[in-house]
């Protein structure tokens, strides 16, 4: 058992185990706020009340770092699609989406090796504590384990049918992750390997990305309504496509719908349990607080990769359609910046240490670094 102070209210909480290895928050008998043709159609495709009760934060002070391209890396193995950065031992991980394969590269970008996982690689999420990384395959339905200090594959545990979104929380020991074919979520215990919820969690229509607010006990998924796996091209578009669900990861239940416009593809939390979700079909980012849509910010092109520097409050979206990486400003609510990358910019990743962003550019199989300026 341990205790700690909720950073919003300065009241102590106290934290209990439970059976499957998740933690519920309790205050004085009172549960907190903290608790509230695969491949041609997958590079086709490619191209709450607990939030409430908070006040927003702001970020660290000061002007907005400007951003350039600090670097193109190349060595990165074929068709890199999502990136993870492993701050404590200087690596970035890359999924390479039709080889099965996750190239290892330093901080420099020298490659370090390739794990072979089998498959079709999706998306990477690290968990930064324990230097574990997570990989979802979507063609085999397995969540790979990878150990970031050795490079070693270290499990396989097949979840459900075709994984595709990831979410990694080291504060709750959870991975969640999405199954874009059956219309569910998962709840995985990354300190056992153990699948919580075998029968799934009914989400929306295809649901692609996900993110997770560990101090809510939530988790956010982006049903994005393409399905890449359908039985006929018509049914690949599902116009029912057009929401996130927020899943109470203490009761892994839906616990509400929120309507962001066609085709939410991926989202992280910001500040103050705030959703930032790229929304193709509108070209927008779609702002959540309190479960509803609070503003959208036009971006140039198909927002798809989305990240996260918390510091200094900014959100990364790359645009695939027009080969950019936008800059936003969260206090603003705007894009301060575009920076041009390399061709078919999917995944992205943040180091939260010095901000750098790395790109994975499908089309051109390359790596952009972004760095902010001194």
């Amino acid at each position: 058992m341990d205790h700690r102070c909720n950073e919003h209210t300065g009241v102590a909480l106290m934290s209990t185990g439970v059976g499957d290895g998740r933690k519920s928050f309790f205050h004085r008998g009172i549960r907190s706020a903290a608790a509230g043709g695969l491949m041609a159609s997958l590079l086709a495709a490619c191209g709450s009340s607990a939030a409430a009760a908070r006040a927003p934060a702001t970020a660290k002070s000061g002007k907005v770092p400007a951003y350039s391209l600090q670097a193109t890396w190349s060595a990165v193995g074929p068709t890199p699609h999502f990136t993870a950065v492993l701050p404590s031992a200087h690596k970035v991980f890359a999924t390479n989406l039709g080889a099965g394969t996750v190239t290892v590269l330093s901080s420099s970008g020298k490659k370090l090796g390739q794990v072979h996982t089998g498959g079709t690689v999706h998306t990477v999420m690290v968990d930064r504590k324990n230097r574990m990384v997570y990989v979802t395959d979507i063609a085999r339905g397995y969540l790979d384990v990878i150990n970031g200090a050795t490079n070693a594959l270290t499990a396989q545990i097949h979840v459900a049918k075709h994984l595709h979104g990831l979410a990694v929380s080291n504060r709750l020991g959870l991975a969640v992750v999405t199954d874009v074919a059956l219309s569910k979520a998962y709840v995985v215990n990354i300190r056992t390997n153990k699948v919580l919820t075998p029968a799934g969690i009914a989400v929306g229509a295809n649901p692609w990305g996900v993110a997770i607010d560990p101090k809510a006990d939530l988790a956010f998924v982006a049903n994005t309504g393409v399905d890449p796996f359908a039985s006929s091209p018509s049914l690949a578009n599902n116009p029912a496509g057009d929401s996130v669900s927020v899943v109470n990861l203490r009761t892994d239940r839906v616990i509400s719908t929120i309507t962001v416009g066609p085709h939410p593809w991926n989202l992280v939390v910001g500040r103050s349990g705030t959703v930032y979700v790229g929304v193709v079909g509108t070209k927008r980012v779609a702002v959540i607080r309190s479960d509803k849509v609070v503003t959208d910010i036009p971006v140039p092109g198909t927002p798809h990769g989305i990240g996260y520097w918390r510091s200094r409050g900014l959100i990364f979206v790359n645009d695939t359609s027009t080969n950019q990486t936008s800059v936003i400003q969260a206090s603003s609510a705007k894009v301060v910046q575009n920076i041009s990358v390399g061709s078919q910019p999917q995944g992205l990743s943040v180091n939260p240490a010095n901000g750098k962003v790395y790109v994975a550019n499908q089309a051109a199989q390359t790596v952009s670094v972004l760095a902010p300026k001194p």
